[in-house]
């Protein structure tokens, strides 16, 4: 993982490794997942292929191909953001997920 070296220490892992993945991580929750999770929401919505389980599942679903640990309820805010805005959809339950369509 480090040029050059086969093995690292857990000094260099913590120091070096560690905070790449961290930074990593963030940057991974905070512009991709919320984008990636409205897209699979709304997708879902207009192809009709959305299965009849809660907005939380959904979620998991679509954050599962990342492998990043995050707080969804965190992610919330913005997914329903970015569905009101670049969707046009609102959540009107969450379980089941039910969206509208904005006109």
């Amino acid at each position: 993982m480090i040029s050059g070296k086969k093995d690292i220490t857990e000094e260099e892992f913590e120091e070096i490794l560690l905070p790449f993945f961290n930074n990593y991580s963030e940057y991974i929750i905070k512009f991709l997942m919320p984008d990636a999770i409205a897209f699979y929401i709304a997708n879902g919505y207009f192809r009709h292929c959305l299965s009849e389980c809660s907005l939380i599942n959904h979620i998991n679903s679509a954050a599962d191909v990342f492998n990043v640990r995050c707080k969804k309820e965190e992610l919330l805010p913005i997914v329903k953001e970015i569905l009101r805005v670049k969707y046009n959809l609102i959540i009107s339950k969450t379980s089941p997920l039910e969206l509208k369509k904005l006109i």
